[in-house]
């Protein structure tokens, strides 16, 4: 066997194990109606016993401490008890790779990544990685403060379908979640923060009256750190792995090389990706309206889209304002970077370009695809 195979199948079975992890954390991840014991709580109804009568001329029998239920703490009164108590098992936040340092003892969902270089800006790293996981469960950034490096994402929307004895339930599920960014002395090192900010259920279009105690949002938030932390890992391990031409075409990828203003970065070099950009916005609802490729720029035109549309090219509806756009293209070690402007040449917010990445990557996905059916 040689090196590369035996490497190629380390990967494999790294991946493998990730992908374990997630299946793992996403089962976990529902509609879970386990939370509560399935006995009975007749001990809730037990009353004190008066103390044992010793008829007089009987000695007292000897009495053993072993027994004693403890007083409880102060602060622990109002615990939940009966069906209240919640048996399922802790979660745990998982740290797949060895650039991640989970902080323990912490009622904060916190984890820490480390660079490998004092070179890298660890910091846009890390939000980079956020968007573009964000941006492959279809979620866009709601707001980006960046003077308190905090994220907040707009809904993530999950939806289950449940059939027990002959009757079909629908399970919706959307949440909410702020993204905190902690800075500390070492530049190579940054922690970031996850909290559950907005929670909703609905179940057959119903809203569920569901007042999520702290231990309920605790236990979503470290579930979806785990599932960025897998994420992040298989990404990781992907990254190392050859790519065909055509794969790079179709990879795109959010970059916070500015926190305020992020670029879309392709793997591929300038020209192949000006030939491509084109056929990409076309499926957005954008059309070139002038382009100077000495200039490296284009004028696109976008225009509001019917339903029909969005759904037979297989993308995210664009939620841009209908005008025109100008977009930067530069080259920077073989990888090409998009950024796009605006109304007095200012480039669009982090939101508008979390939301329009999604489109993208759908459009870049979806003429992946084409091809392949059309060489088949």
């Amino acid at each position: 066997m040689t090196m590369s195979s035996t490497g190629h199948r380390l990967t494999a079975a790294k991946r493998y194990s990730v992908l374990a992890c997630a299946i793992l954390v996403s089962a976990c991840s529902g509609a879970d109606t386990r939370r509560q014991a399935n006995q009975d709580f007749e001990y809730l109804k037990q009353t004190t016993k008066p103390e044992m009568v010793i008829a007089e001329g009987l000695d007292a029998p000897l009495y053993t401490q072993r027994y004693n239920v403890p007083e409880l703490a102060p602060g622990t009164e109002d615990y939940p008890v009966g069906a209240a108590v919640d048996v399922r098992s802790p979660v745990q936040i998982l740290a797949l790779s060895p650039l991640v340092r989970v902080e323990e003892g912490s009622e904060n969902v916190t984890v820490w990544f480390n660079s490998r270089s004092s070179q890298d800006d660890v910091s846009s790293q890390v939000w980079s990685l956020l968007a573009n996981f964000l941006a492959d469960k279809k979620v866009a950034i709601a707001n980006l403060d960046e003077a308190n490096h905090t994220l907040e994402t707009d809904w993530l929307i999950n939806q289950e379908t449940f059939d027990e004895f002959k009757e079909v339930s629908e399970y919706e599920l959307k949440q909410r979640y702020k993204f905190t960014l902690l800075t500390v002395a070492s530049k190579r090192t940054v922690g970031l923060q996850v909290d559950l900010i907005d929670h909703e259920e609905r179940l057959k279009g119903t809203k569920v009256d569901n007042q999520l105690s702290k231990g309920d949002s605790r236990r979503f938030a470290v579930q979806m750190l785990n599932l960025l932390s897998i994420y992040y890992e298989v990404d990781r391990i992907e990254g190392h792995n050859q790519e065909t031409e055509q794969q790079k075409a179709s990879k795109l990828k959010i970059d916070f090389v500015d926190q305020q203003h992020p670029v879309i970065t392709l793997s591929i070099p300038f020209d192949d990706a000006w030939t491509l950009l084109p056929k990409v916005l076309s499926k957005v609802g954008m059309t070139v309206e002038d382009q100077d490729k000495l200039a490296a720029n284009m004028l696109v035109s976008f225009d509001e889209q019917s339903d029909e549309f969005w759904l037979n090219n297989k993308v995210t509806r664009v939620e841009l304002e209908e005008d025109d756009y100008r977009i930067q293209v530069g080259e920077i070690k073989g990888h090409t970077s998009i950024a796009f402007f605006g109304e007095n040449k200012q480039p669009l917010s982090a939101e508008a370009m979390s939301q329009l990445f999604i489109s993208l990557k759908d459009a870049a996905d979806a003429l992946r695809a084409e091809k392949v059916e059309d060489e088949e």
